[in-house]
């Protein structure tokens, strides 16, 4: 068995991972100065992605909330599918995969964070951490890297999707200086059609996706030309930081702004007005919108979700 076999049993066997591939550097030179591999290990040679699947049954909690009413459903949704559990099961898992590599080779390792958790918003923060340059907050942009990885694709509306489980799992990274079998960056089947499927755009219920064809983002991951989305970030915070009480599940908010696309400015009035929670992990709570990672029927959605009658939702509208 060689070092890469090794390292990746451990990884999907010890550590309980679903998946895991191993990207060269050099497949993410493109990313912006600052948060390219070597700019946070010098003479770093590889990036260790692995992936953990998020159980339907979490899932599912999320469709009681937006489509039975049970708003309590959703902190399910909160705790297992966004903030606590599967955040800390990546950085502990990264955290080990670090000490293993060090304590067996003697080679630097560094776990990166990535998800909710490294977001947390500060009370001096003028507008929503995810408003304004993208992926600023991410010290390496994990999607990219498991694209580098030959793990997936990225969807139109900017989520990282396989075959098997669609949008649904957390994504973890370790760099490396351990000289590992680099696997090729993904190009397998496409997974993501939206000029056949457009479900994201059309239930966007602040139209901050696009609808296919329009504007987008254009990246290179290994020389490969990639498009997506051009998400109207503004927009998005509408809806997911629930500015108007009609996103807010059963937590009291005011309205404050009742447009869908707010200019800066009003962002960020609207935001330094907003009560605190103290109960969330940020200064304000994420509602975490989603529909659009929700109802993306990759990874076999209609089998585990509709066919099962966890939802209702038809791929036009979602049931009232």
């Amino acid at each position: 068995m060689t070092q890469t076999e090794a390292l990746k049993r451990y990884i999907l066997e010890d550590c309980g991972m679903d998946a895991v591939g191993i990207a060269s550097v050099d497949t993410l030179d493109d990313e912006r100065a600052g948060h390219r591999p070597e700019d946070i290990l010098p003479g770093a040679k590889a990036v260790i992605v692995f992936l953990k699947h998020i159980p339907d049954g979490i899932y599912q909690a999320a469709f009681r909330a937006k489509e039975d009413g049970n708003a309590d459903a959703y902190s399910v949704y909160a705790a297992f599918a966004r903030e606590l559990t599967p955040n800390m099961k990546l950085f502990f898992t990264g955290f080990n995969i670090a000490q293993y590599i060090e304590r067996s080779t003697g080679c630097t390792s560094v776990p990166i964070p990535a998800g909710e958790m490294q977001n947390v918003t500060p009370v001096n923060t003028p507008l929503p951490a995810f408003v304004g340059a993208r992926h600023i907050a991410s010290v390496l942009h994990p999607a990219r890297a498991a694209v580098a990885a030959g793990l997936g694709e990225i969807a139109w509306n900017n989520a990282f999707v396989t075959a098997q489980y669609g949008p649904r799992q957390g994504i973890g990274l370790v760099l490396t200086t351990l000289e590992l079998a680099c696997d090729a960056p993904y190009a397998g089947p496409r997974l993501c059609q939206p000029e056949k499927c457009g479900i994201c755009a059309r239930i966007c219920p602040t139209q901050a996706i696009p609808a296919p064809g329009g504007a987008a983002e254009h990246f290179e991951i290994a020389g490969a030309q990639h498009s997506t989305a051009r998400i109207n970030t503004n927009a998005c915070a509408v809806a997911s930081m629930a500015f108007r009480k009609e996103f807010a599940g059963k937590a009291d908010v005011p309205d404050q702004i009742m447009e869908n696309d707010p200019d800066d400015e009003t962002l960020k009035k609207a935001y330094a007005e907003k009560p605190p929670a103290f109960w969330s992990l940020g200064h304000h709570p994420d509602y975490y919108c989603d529909l659009c990672r929700l109802y993306c029927p990759l990874g076999d959605w209609k089998a585990h979700f509709g066919d099962t009658g966890l939802s209702r939702f038809d791929g036009k509208e979602l049931p009232r």
